[in-house]
């Protein structure tokens, strides 16, 4: 068995990858419900459609940097960072969305990715980046611990049920 050529790529994203990008952050979408907190990080983090227009306002926003990740002359993931203020007066990057399609895991393009994130967020003066991982994707918690990236919160979650007495 042959093992896959890495040589997947990243840039930054054009006015052009947004339709491209917003159909992979509906690939993403679908592929979180099937996780463990999937719907509540659709609730409460997932960006919100019309995702063209998100990724608009992020192309123009220079607090955020957009990435298109590239293999074989395709769109095929994509991240999104944002700087990020803390009450100590510093500042670090939050990985709000990184992904890439399954077709194209393994041959770089999400390495590609986060070195790109990371690249950004050196030049920003920036002092550390998170992101957030959904309980149970077991892939992502491996990608991004091969950055040497940790927990460091874990978010606990339950769902209310009216009062019965009521």
């Amino acid at each position: 068995m042959s093992e896959r050529p890495k040589q997947g790529s990243s840039r930054l994203a054009q006015q052009g990858d947004i339709g491209p990008m917003a159909e992979l952050a509906r690939e993403a979408r679908r592929e979180a419900l099937s996780y463990r907190g999937g719907d509540r990080w659709m609730a409460t983090e997932a960006a919100p459609e019309p995702l063209e227009d998100h990724l608009e306002r992020l192309l123009s926003d220079p607090s955020a940097v957009v990435v298109a990740g590239v293999w074989e002359d395709a769109v095929v993931g994509y991240g999104w960072a944002r700087r990020i203020a803390r009450q100590d007066g510093s500042a670090i990057a939050r990985i709000e969305e990184l992904f890439v399609t399954s077709e194209a895991r393994s041959v770089g393009v999400g390495e590609s990715l986060f070195n790109a994130l990371a690249q950004w967020a050196r030049e920003q003066g920036l002092s550390a980046m998170d992101a957030f991982v959904l309980p149970g994707h077991r892939e992502a918690k491996n990608f991004f611990e091969t950055f040497k990236m940790t927990a460091h919160a874990l978010i606990v979650h339950t769902r209310l049920e009216p009062d019965q007495e009521a």
